[in-house]
């Protein structure tokens, strides 16, 4: 993500826009929260990101994602324009599910509770140095028979030369039916910074899904606007 109006977020968010995969529900999006389930299908998502700002240009990603016998892998790339500084990322990373229906009460269904681990691998390719590790664990819950899900995120980033950080986010995701879902989360990448997103997501068809998020910090203005378009492929 790329917030502009405070250095702080602005720093601490460079690498969490690299969280280009997400999948709530087995679905892209380039939303901060991740929850464990691994992608259903391989997928090519292609995202915008716009900050409110006059000087500010808009961020372009691209991300493709694939599941293969029981862990999921991904690989993406993100242009990032502000004044006349330019960054050119790349990611590698990939998702290996854990099982906690061991320690759910037998009669609760197995797939009440999900977890998993993710590690990610970025490089800014404008810096010879600019290597940055993410590693977080996922743990994620379906309300009974409802439609809400529940996530959360706990680990850490360490960018090259720089203070490792607190990496942690909780996210809400509400189906209001097969085709339209929204999705509320709280997250942070600092101890002192912490920002808010909401999307909807919409899924005209099996093989495509459209998103629209609008994100902001809890202290400060860093409004940001985005929109998703992710392809299914395969299987």
């Amino acid at each position: 993500m790329a917030y502009i109006n405070n250095a702080a977020i602005l720093r601490s968010l460079s690498c969490a826009s690299f969280s280009l995969y997400y999948s709530m529900s087995a679905a892209a999006s380039h939303l901060e929260v991740d929850d464990p389930a691994l992608a259903e299908h391989c997928e090519l998502e292609l995202g915008w990101q716009q900050p409110r700002s006059d000087h500010a240009r808009p961020q372009f990603n691209t991300t493709t994602t694939c599941s293969r016998n029981q862990w999921e892998w991904h690989l993406g790339l993100a242009s990032n324009a502000n004044d006349a500084i330019r960054e050119e990322q790349a990611e590698v990373g990939i998702k290996l599910p854990l099982n906690l229906s061991s320690y759910s009460d037998s009669d609760r269904q197995q797939d009440d509770w999900h977890s998993a681990v993710v590690i990610n691998l970025q490089k800014n390719l404008d810096n010879g140095n600019g290597f940055a590790t993410e590693a977080f664990g996922i743990i994620g819950k379906t309300l009974g028979d409802s439609d809400v899900s529940l996530y959360a995120n706990l680990g850490f980033t360490h960018e090259f030369n720089e203070s490792t950080q607190l990496l942690a986010g909780i996210a809400a995701a509400y189906e209001l039916s097969s085709h339209h879902r929204v999705i509320a989360e709280l997250y942070q990448k600092e101890l002192s910074e912490a920002a808010y997103q909401f999307a909807y997501q919409h899924t005209p068809q099996r093989q495509l899904q459209l998103e629209l998020s609008l994100g902001n910090a809890l202290r400060g203005n860093a409004l940001q606007l985005g929109a998703d378009i992710t392809f299914y492929f395969g299987h």
